[in-house]
């Protein structure tokens, strides 16, 4: 049986522990959430310049020759233009089991974007002889949903505070102090467009643009939704 003086510590030790930890009355925890629907603003097309043949240099400069006119035409302020993927390679088929060389391939990717959608509907018009489309996105720029998110979180922090007070004043208490806050954003996905080569048209996605639209024909970029919740909890 344990002695007296060692029970008793052992109460000490127990009660010293548990008025160690905070003890937290009224807290309340809820969540205030605003969203908007902000148009696409920017476009942004894949193309593929290429050129094939049997003799290497001719391949060359036909090849340079688009490369050279897809580039001026994609020039100034309007686009921002990414080049990647450049290759040239060696095509080859089977003959009697045997592989023999057939001719060569130069290709490479480009990536433009812009916020005029009319420029760069044209640029790919224009460019039809030399570049081909393999899709076209609408997007939100990083600096319109930076300006959407920070003009949402101010008035979601303002909700919460009047909520904070409302909640206050209707539980019998003269104000609060905030315990924990967390801020949350989320938004739609771009919508992309696919070019389908077999029916030269393209098909959208998600379902919201699943209608086919002619190349030469405008396409609604659509909009986006962002939604900026704070979640947090408040003690009375």
């Amino acid at each position: 049986m344990q002695n007296k003086p060692a029970l008793l510590l052992s109460l000490i030790l127990a009660c010293t522990a548990a008025g160690a930890e905070p003890l937290n009355y009224n807290i309340v925890e809820f969540d205030e959430s605003v969203s908007a629907t902000v148009p696409r603003d920017t476009m942004t097309a894949s193309f593929v310049i290429r050129a094939e043949g049997r003799d290497r240099s001719a391949v060359n400069r036909a090849f340079t020759a688009k490369l050279q006119s897809f580039s001026r035409r994609a020039e100034g302020k309007t686009f921002e233009t990414a080049q990647f993927g450049r290759t040239a390679v060696p095509t080859y088929e089977y003959r009697n089991n045997k592989r023999i060389l057939t001719g060569w391939q130069e290709s490479v990717e480009f990536s433009v974007e812009s916020k005029d959608f009319a420029a760069l509907n044209r640029l790919i018009a224009d460019s039809q002889a030399e570049a081909e489309v393999q899709n076209t996105s609408f997007s939100l720029s990083k600096q319109k949903q930076k300006e959407t998110v920070d003009e949402l979180s101010r008035t979601a922090l303002h909700r919460f505070q009047e909520r904070a007070a409302d909640l206050g004043k209707a539980l019998g208490f003269s104000g609060y102090k905030i315990v924990k806050l967390r801020i949350n954003e989320s938004g739609s996905p771009s919508a992309v467009l696919e070019k389908s080569l077999a029916e030269g048209r393209y098909a959208a996605m998600p379902e919201a643009l699943s209608a086919p639209a002619a190349p030469d024909l405008p396409v609604s970029p659509g909009s986006e939704e962002i939604r900026v919740t704070v979640s947090g909890s408040i003690q009375m």
